[in-house]
């Protein structure tokens, strides 16, 4: 890592010691206007530290300034390979990385530069959470999910009766009964026994979560995962 001198990494090495964890990858670039400023991203089992090493007042005192971002937190992670043919028994590889939250890009021909980025790709796309997905649950698994959106209303059963809070009121709270009917071993005229017992039932929303009321134009430009059905 040419752009890593003993100064950063004797203050990063106490920030890690600090935090009771061990670096997993590093990367650092150079940054500012005049090239005097580092870039440097360390990957850790915690979260992936963004520091900056820049002058402070003058260029004889340097600082380091860093923010951890938790690994929920990242979004984007994207990792690019171009190789191409130097000669007959040559060949070159360029990687390019990105990640579009916190945002960084690196780009290198470099060997040695460019195992690096692989491993900081690796860890960010293993470390990060899916986008719109809670850890551990794919969107497939929701009964009625729209790919990549939020999850249905459940049934509940503090639904208010029929008549109060207005006659929208009423409505709603006679259609998770309806449900319910549909979703019983019975059955019902329209619906088997045996088709209406494996029809999924809606899964509860969690704390903090929001239901949202798309239109057509909004469900149609929600992003959609590589494990959705199509």
């Amino acid at each position: 890592m040419p752009f890593l001198n003993e100064e950063v990494k004797e203050w990063i090495a106490l920030e890690l010691q600090s935090l009771g964890v061990e670096d997993l990858a590093v990367y650092a670039l150079e940054a500012g206007t005049e090239g005097d400023e580092r870039r440097v991203m360390v990957a850790t089992e915690v979260g992936l530290l963004d520091h900056r090493y820049a002058p402070f007042g003058s260029s004889a005192r340097y600082r380091l300034a860093m923010l951890m971002y938790p690994w929920q937190v990242l979004r984007g992670v994207e990792l690019r390979a171009d190789t191409f043919r130097l000669w007959a028994r040559e060949h070159r590889t360029r990687w390019s990385f990105r990640l579009h939250h916190p945002h960084f890009e690196a780009a290198t021909e470099s060997p040695d530069l460019g195992q690096a980025l692989c491993d900081l790709a690796r860890v960010c796309a293993v470390m990060a959470e899916p986008f719109g997905v809670p850890a551990g649950r794919v969107s497939s698994d929701v009964p009625g999910v729209i790919p990549g959106g939020p999850r249905p209303i459940p049934p509940t059963g503090d639904a208010p009766e029929p008549g109060e809070g207005g006659a929208d009121a009423g409505d709603e709270s006679t259609e998770p009964a309806e449900a319910s009917s549909d979703v019983s071993g019975n059955g019902t005229a329209d619906t088997p026994p045996a088709e209406a017992a494996q029809r999924p039932t809606a899964v509860p929303i969690g704390d903090d979560e929001e239901i949202l009321d798309l239109s057509d134009e909004e469900r149609a430009a929600v992003p959609t995962r590589s494990d959705d059905p199509s």
